[in-house]
């Protein structure tokens, strides 16, 4: 029976039928030809798998062996992209590239053991009972959720759609713990962000490629195109991919008539090319990229490197695009293993290599600040990292100390002052008030120093 059983999953990973595709994959179901292991093949699997069941020093369920055995077969192919999820990890992939779920719509992250609320999604069900950017979630429920990481608060905040959830929150300027009771319902995600810059500039920020993107673009391109552009920067940092069938719906919109891009097999052969019919803009593009821009994003900046008409500015893209395969499994989990890559119009291999800038822009260190989590519960005579961090972060703000990685009294100084600039109650320490005033501040100073959006702009004003 033990046999049987993993002969059976071994036939299931190797089926290519019955598949649920995250991207339109291309290749049609093709018979599988199945052939029969013999004993003298599959002999030293077996003779671990006695040993370990029969004399390993604590009893091993099956179910571990099996699950151990399909991720260690998987590991040997050196492929980051094919993976075995389980069940748990098949939903969160199913939440990430569709862009909806049921939930209340926040956005959070998390560090130094607490929970913070990013954005509040517009018209969802947070956003009407009054969250806000900046919240601090404790509780959910009823149950604290301090020291739980931010993917396990993610799913006790999400549910099904019409289904309550409590949620126990510190605010900025208030004492009281609040409880906001919240109805889920379903999210759709944003993805597009454009707005006009200074010169008649369009910006347009793709933050990933989720169902709805292709339509969201296009509808926000027109928009800007009204104001008569003198030139469009594409933001594609930080940018990790997604569904490639709402890539090529951006580049049918932005991509010049021709091949947006096309997709090879594991010989080389050609499978299917994806082709634009826009016209041509009067106008100049840039594309940011960087090393976070991957997938379905180095589709969309290579088509448009290609076409002539756009010029790539940051540093190099990821390098990665190669097209995957989702299969589900008989344990409810799935098999998501790579079939094809994807090539730019000029025939560019972007696995593996990436794009690069056609103007090279590193960010300066103190930029990336903004991201890292705010110490908390320092005083005068600590020491470490998080007094070093602390005395960067305020470094970079104008304030005067040594960085030393000691709380010393230049270092109480410093943070004084910043509570008093910012009309803050003064008392050096680290409260939810003065974190999160910080971390406005941050994040304000780093976008001033954006240097790769600068070059983007000094570009296009040339042009």
């Amino acid at each position: 029976m033990k046999r049987l059983l993993v002969v059976l999953l071994m036939l299931l990973l190797l089926s290519n039928t019955a598949t649920l595709l995250l991207a339109r994959f291309l290749f049609s179901p093709a018979d599988v030809q199945m052939t029969t292991r013999g004993e003298s093949e599959a002999g030293l699997f077996w003779e671990v798998w006695e040993l370990i069941q029969d004399k390993y020093i604590e009893p091993v369920e099956e179910e571990t062996l099996i699950r151990g055995s399909v991720e260690g077969m998987l590991r040997s192919l050196e492929d980051p992209h094919t993976m075995y999820l389980t069940p748990e990890s098949l939903r969160e992939l199913l939440i990430h590239t569709t862009g909806s779920f049921s939930g209340i719509g926040v956005e959070i992250t998390g560090g130094e053991d607490e929970v913070l609320v990013l954005r509040v999604i517009k018209d969802s069900p947070a956003q009407r009972v009054g969250m806000l950017p900046g919240d601090r979630i404790v509780k959910v429920d009823g149950e604290s959720v301090l020291g739980l990481a931010v993917d396990e608060v993610a799913r006790l905040l999400r549910g099904p759609g019409g289904t309550e959830v409590e949620a126990g929150i510190q605010r900025v300027g208030e004492a009281e713990l609040l409880s906001l009771t919240i109805i889920r319902g379903d999210i759709e995600r944003e993805t597009v962000f454009a707005e006009i810059l200074d010169d008649s500039i369009g910006y347009i920020q793709i933050t990933s490629f989720d169902q709805q993107t292709g339509t969201d673009f296009a509808k926000a391109l027109e928009r800007l195109e009204r104001e008569e552009l003198n030139g469009l920067i594409l933001d594609l940092r930080d940018n990790p991919g997604g569904i490639v069938d709402e890539a090529i719906e951006v580049g049918k919109a932005i991509v010049p008539a021709g091949e947006i891009t096309r997709v090879v097999d594991r010989d080389g052969n050609t499978q299917e090319r994806y082709m634009s019919q826009a016209e041509p803009r009067d106008y100049t593009i840039a594309v940011l990229i960087n090393e976070h821009s991957a997938s379905a994003a180095e589709i969309i900046a290579g088509a448009l490197h290609d076409s002539g008409n756009a010029s790539l500015i940051g540093t190099p893209s990821f390098g990665k695009a190669t097209v995957q395969h989702l299969q589900y499994l008989s344990d409810g989990g799935g098999l998501r293993y790579t079939i094809a890559k994807y090539l730019t119009p000029a025939g560019h291999d972007l696995h593996q290599n990436g794009l690069q800038p056609d103007i090279m822009v590193e960010m300066p260190p103190e930029y990336f600040l903004q991201y890292r989590p705010i110490p908390r519960d320092l005083k005068e005579g600590d020491m470490g990292e998080k007094v070093l961090l602390l005395q960067e972060m305020l470094h970079f703000l104008g304030f005067p100390l040594e960085k030393s990685g000691i709380f010393d009294p230049l270092t109480r100084e410093a943070l004084l002052q910043f509570q008093r600039h910012e009309g803050l109650s003064a008392d050096a320490t680290l409260d939810i008030t003065t974190r999160e005033q910080l971390r406005s501040v941050l994040g304000e100073q780093a976008r001033q120093m954006d240097a790769q959006l600068q070059a983007a702009e000094d570009l296009l004003k040339r042009t």
